[in-house]
Parts: structure tokens; sequence; C-alpha cells
């Protein structure tokens, strides 16, 4: 099998020689570039420009449009800058965190007897507080996408365990050796804002339309009632970054399943709302709902919100198909 991702892999070590600053500051010159690609072809951009008008219906064209220019601007800088989050030593990384919020309540979790659940999200440098668990909670499980044949696989899976934590897949073998570890105390992490795989899993409220949402979090917190954490990273434009640990309520662990993954939802919007643009919009979040497809993200549905039509009239959900017809 021929190896991915090879010229992706020699673009970040190449990267890694760099100062920082000379690597977000070319990352930031190309992705203002792109801006100018008609967004008829530029996906990520568009994507990003539907989202915000999805989650903030307030914005006009023209306040979406610059929002969602900024966006892929910062998504860009933080994919250069984990260059050297991977790759440099772990230490030059952790000596640009100059704040961790929830510090306390952090630490008294971790001496406890229970496990931490880490909620993470794409925000700002999410790979940034990976290291800092390793370094504070050695042997946390972190669960991630593993993608086989590629160049980026070793390098990146090495960098992510530079301090401590134990990356484990998101498959079966990987559910399996987080229950276990759960189960033995430990810690487990996952980013938990993006669709799952599968069809089973339940829908909750995110900026006010439904995503589907894994069901794993609400059995994992059924099972072994851990203390739930969202943990999270803002980044400065000197690229320092302020670390949160946001301790979610004690009441979450005796919710049902819908109001347990709907507080999730509710924790990550605040989080995002610290930092509107630093969140990863270019994902297509929006593209499936309890009755299917949506279709938003669609060239058509651009062109009627650019000659004027409210995202209200554009953004309406699809009618959920009976199994009868």
């Amino acid at each position: 099998m021929k190896e991915m991702h090879v010229w992706e892999a020699r673009l970040l070590r190449a990267f890694s020689r760099l100062p920082l600053s000379w690597v977000v500051g070319l990352a930031s010159i190309l992705a203002k570039l792109f801006a100018f690609v008609p967004l008829s072809v530029a996906t990520p951009h568009r994507s990003a420009l539907i989202n915000a008008l999805v989650c903030f219906p307030e914005k006009n064209w023209q306040a979406a449009k610059k929002f969602a220019r900024q966006s892929v601007i910062e998504t860009a800088r933080t994919l250069a800058g984990y260059s050297h989050v991977w790759l440099r030593p772990p230490e030059e990384t952790l000596s640009r965190i100059t704040k961790v919020q929830g510090l306390q309540a952090w630490q008294q979790a971790i001496e406890s007897d229970r496990p931490i659940l880490y909620l993470s999200l794409h925000q700002s440098s999410w790979e940034v507080p990976v290291l800092l668990v390793g370094k504070n909670d050695p042997g946390a499980l972190i669960m991630y996408q593993p993608v086989e044949g590629s160049a980026l696989e070793g390098l990146v899976k090495k960098g992510r365990e530079a301090t401590g934590c134990t990356l484990i897949p998101t498959n079966g073998e990987g559910v399996r050796a987080a229950l276990a570890g759960l189960a033995h105390g430990k810690s487990m992490a996952l980013l938990a804002d993006h669709e799952p795989g599968g069809r089973s899993n339940p829908f909750v409220p995110f900026f006010g339309h439904d995503v589907m949402v894994p069901a794993f979090i609400y059995k994992v917190i059924k099972r072994f009632q851990p203390h739930v954490f969202f943990i999270s990273a803002q980044r400065s434009d000197d690229y320092h970054y302020e670390v949160w640990l946001d301790q979610a309520d004690p009441a979450m662990l005796a919710m049902n399943e819908h109001d347990t993954l709907k507080a999730m939802t509710a924790g990550f919007e605040t989080i995002i709302r610290r930092n509107p643009t630093q969140y990863q919009w270019t994902y297509k979040r929006f593209r499936r709902g309890p009755g299917g497809a949506r279709g938003w993200y669609r060239p058509a549905a651009l062109k009627r919100l650019q000659a004027g039509e409210s995202p209200a009239s554009v953004f309406v959900e699809p009618k959920p198909v009976s199994k009868d017809e």
C-alpha cells in the first residue's frame, strides 16, 4: 500500500525547524490569499460562512463573510502551529501556557478515586491541552481516529503522547481499552463536537439546531460517574495559550441521556462563544438532522442567502420520511 500524506509530513517537519512566528505568519498570508478564491470552489471558506449564518443568524451577509474569513485564517494558524506542538520538545509548548483556569478543582479531581472524563472540542489550539493532561494526569487515555498508511500517523501519535498520555483508537478495540481503563480509575479524553459514526446516536440542540452526538459519552457517565471537565484552549495573537478546565455541573451525572448530551453541547457553546472565530467552522456540522440530509451547504443555499433571503427561510429542517412511504 502506498503511504499517504508524505508531503504533508515533510511540510510539518520543515515548519518545525522554523521559528513559530514565521510558521503562523506564513499560514496567515496563505489563508488571506485563499479568501479571494470564489466560494463556489473554496469549500472550507463556504462551510465556515454557512456555519456562521446558521449559528449567528443576527449577522448580516457582510458580517458573516468577515467572520468566516477570520475563522479560516485562525484555523490555518492553528494547523500550522501544530508542527511545533507535535514535533518540538513539549516543554516549549507548555512554556507558552500563561494561565490554567479551573486548576484547583482539576487537581482535586486527579487526587480522588473517581476517573475523569475530559470532553474536548475543536476550539483554538485543541492539541495543547493534551500535553498538559499528560503532564498532570499521566496515563490518561486519549481517544483518536487513526489513519492507516499515513506518514502523519507516527509523528502525530508520538507528539500527543510526549508528556504521558496514551492514545487509543476510536474503534471496538479502543472502546474496550477505554472502558477497562475507566474501571481502574484512569482518565479518558475525546473530541466530542463532531458527528459520530453510525446512525443510532441521538440528536440534541447545538446553536439552536439538532445535531448527532455520541451516545458513548452518556454510557460512560452513567456507568462510571466520573468527574466531567470541559477542556479547551484559547490562543493569543503572540501564540501563548490560556487553558480552560470547566468542571461540569455534578447534576449531569444523574441526568437522562438527552439532558446529559444537551448539557455537553451547551458546554461546548459556552466555550466557543469565548472566542468564536477560533473554532473550526470549516467542518460541516449541520449537514444532517433528525429528518435526514439538510442540504444547507449546497451552493444553491449560499446563492439564496447572498440574494438577501433570511437564514430562517433557507435553513429549514427536512421533513422526516415516514416508514410507510
